[in-house]
């Protein structure tokens, strides 16, 4: 979570820098033996990053008033080396006497819930999306690229649309289908760096198909958050403009 939010932030004020090359702002970092506080003063920054983390449903929750805003983030249970030692020699003891007493098999095997023609449908609809970034790295989003692109994602969705086991990857990739059909100029204007990141949700897709129905070892809700901060980092690349049309940006980075 604490990567996520990095992450986040980090897409986030690098387009306050770019929209507004003098800006400043204080972030507080604070912590406790269960959360880390992010804290960010100045009163126009915070009202745009609340707006941004509303969009987030419940990942970062937060309270905000007219100056700042503080975002709470539940720390993971941190071990101490010995502590670490101890659990993988647990680890290792148990899972000799595992493989003494049980024949060797997946602990996650790949689904078999989809149809074969489905599976082999989205399986190759993700080798030409991958092929498709591959492209687009050289030569950015021409307009053939962009629109193979968003007839590939309307495939994908549509083969497995009919399964509501993997009901969310499917809204989130159509959320990202959504966003192509409205922005078509930020996309064809986007810089080799903001091209990674579409490539990077592409390649989780590929990636997320191929763990559950081929490789195996996962359960269906592995990459649901890191494909949601993908759509989200991507977001705050192309629509700047929408902040414009509702409060103007020179006036809420006029500082």
């Amino acid at each position: 979570i604490l990567y996520r939010f990095i992450s986040l932030l980090y897409a986030f004020v690098a387009r306050l820098f770019e929209e507004k090359g003098e800006l400043f702002f204080e972030i507080i970092i604070e912590e406790n033996d269960a959360c880390f506080y992010f804290t960010i003063w100045n009163i126009n920054v915070s009202a745009a990053l609340k707006k941004l983390l509303k969009q987030q449903s419940n990942d970062f929750p937060f309270k905000a008033d007219k100056k700042r805003i503080t975002i709470k983030l539940i720390k993971e249970v941190s071990l101490k080396h010995h502590e670490i030692c101890n659990v993988e020699q647990e680890k290792r003891r148990q899972n000799l006497i595992t493989s003494l007493t049980e024949p060797s098999v997946a602990v996650v095997p790949p689904y078999t819930f989809m149809q074969r023609e489905d599976i082999d449908e989205v399986l190759k609809i993700c080798d030409d999306m991958v092929d498709l970034m591959y492209r687009c790295k050289k030569v950015g989003f021409q307009k053939d690229v962009f629109i193979r692109l968003r007839s590939c994602l309307s495939m994908f969705c549509l083969s497995a649309m009919s399964y509501p086991q993997i009901s969310g990857i499917v809204n989130l990739i159509t959320e990202f289908s959504v966003l192509m059909n409205t922005s078509w100029e930020a996309f064809s204007q986007m810089t080799m760096d903001e091209v990674a990141l579409v490539e990077g949700f592409v390649n989780n897709i590929d990636r997320w198909a191929n763990v559950l129905f081929v490789t195996g070892g996962a359960d269906l809700h592995f990459m649901d958050s890191s494909l949601k901060a993908d759509i989200a980092m991507i977001r705050m690349q192309i629509e700047p403009q929408q902040l414009a049309d509702e409060q103007n940006l020179e006036d809420i980075f006029d500082f």
